[in-house]
This record gives C-alpha cells, structure tokens and sequence, in this order.
C-alpha cells in the first residue's frame, strides 16, 4: 500500500536502484536506494494530463468509454491477473483535490492517475505491460499528452518516469514475499492442515506416502 508523494487524497472515478532491506531506511547520501521500494514490492504512482475532448483521441470521455467496455468486455478478468508479480493496477480520472481547509490547488486539465503495487524492477514491469497489455495501454494512456506509445518500449519508460512521483509513505504486510510466493503460501495451507491431523495415525510408512503424495499434489498445483 503507498501514498504518493504527489497531491493526497483525490475525488477520483475508477476505471533501480539497489533493494533495501525490509524496514531499511533512506542513506543519508540517498544513492543507493529507491524511495518507491520496500522489501519485494515497489509502487508506482503516475499523473498525466489527460487531453480536451476534441484532441483526438479525445479527454475524458474516450477515457470513460474504454473503462466502461474494458469491465464488460474482460468480466473482472483482465490479462493483468495473468501477470502475478502485480499486486494490483487502477486508473482514476482526476478532476479535483480536496483542499482541507487549505488553499484549493486548482486543477486545470483532468488527470488520469495510475497506481500499481508489483514485484520486479521498473523495467521489467513496463516491459510487461508494453508487450503483453498493448491494445491497452494505447486506448487509455493514449488520451494523455505526450504518450509515445506503448512500443517501442524504451520511450515509454521514459514519459513514466517523468510523469512517475515518489511515495512519501509505504507499507508491506509481507515485505520479504511476493505475490507469487504468498498466493502458493495460502494455496498449501488446508492440505498441510489436513496432512498435519493425519500423521499422528500414521506409522512411518505411510507417513512417507502420504508425504510424497502431499509434495506431488502441491508441486501439480502449484
């Protein structure tokens, strides 16, 4: 879970450095380290300005069409859940930022928000989304100005971290785990229990069968 280092709390519509250790804290010389990273995970928190309707392809309301049909189309089941190492990806359309009681930051051109918790490097991530989410990334990011386009992939990078803002806050349940490793973890955890019941009634025979048939199991599954 992270907060952006950018502007907090937004009234929204959905649509490498080196790894520290976990609970590692920045050096002071900064180098080193990446601010975006704790343990495993990294986040990712991007603003881009989203066009006027009449740009082609066109502002929000093209951008409210391909959230619209990419819900019905996919059913929940994007090719993103195919992608294990991210936590979770959401755009948000931004209109507005709550003031608090502070000046109100006026916000001239909507902007499309982009939050994601993921395993991996920076690279390696983009290089993901580029190959895999093509189709995508240009009907979303491509209301946004200055989007290159999703391939070839090294500009791309490039206007994500121009646009990309650093956490201030960041917390991790399982800082030394990815998603895959935590997913398998829970995957195991009834027939470990039902194993764990059993072997107090068997002798050591079976309790080396039955063991056997347990690892096999669980390396088929997962």
């Amino acid at each position: 879970m992270s907060s952006s280092g950018g502007p907090q709390g937004p009234d929204g519509e959905g649509g490498t450095g080196d790894r520290p250790e976990p609970g590692a804290t920045r050096p002071p010389d900064g180098r080193g380290y990446d601010a975006n990273q704790f343990g495993r995970a990294r986040a990712m928190t991007v603003f881009s300005p989203v066009r006027p309707w009449y740009r082609p392809p066109g502002g929000v309301l093209s951008l409210r069409v391909v959230f619209t049909v990419g819900r019905a189309v996919t059913g929940g089941k994007s090719k993103i859940r195919q992608l294990s190492f991210i936590h979770f990806a959401r755009w948000v359309i931004i209109r507005r930022f709550p003031d608090h009681g502070q000046p109100r930051d006026p916000v001239r051109r909507p902007l499309l928000m982009f939050e994601s918790n993921y395993n991996g490097t920076f690279d390696q991530y983009i290089d993901a989304f580029s190959y895999i989410l093509t189709r995508g990334m240009t009907a979303i990011w491509g209301t946004s100005y200055g989007f290159p386009g999703p391939l070839p992939v090294t500009p791309f990078k490039r206007y994500i971290r121009g646009n990309e803002f650093t956490v201030d806050h960041y917390y991790s349940a399982y800082p030394a785990a990815t998603t895959t490793m935590i997913k398998s973890a829970l995957a195991l955890r009834e027939p470990l229990r039902a194993f764990n019941l059993r072997a107090a009634t068997l002798d050591p025979t079976q309790f080396a069968a039955e063991y056997r048939k347990l690892l096999t199991r669980a390396q088929d599954d997962l």
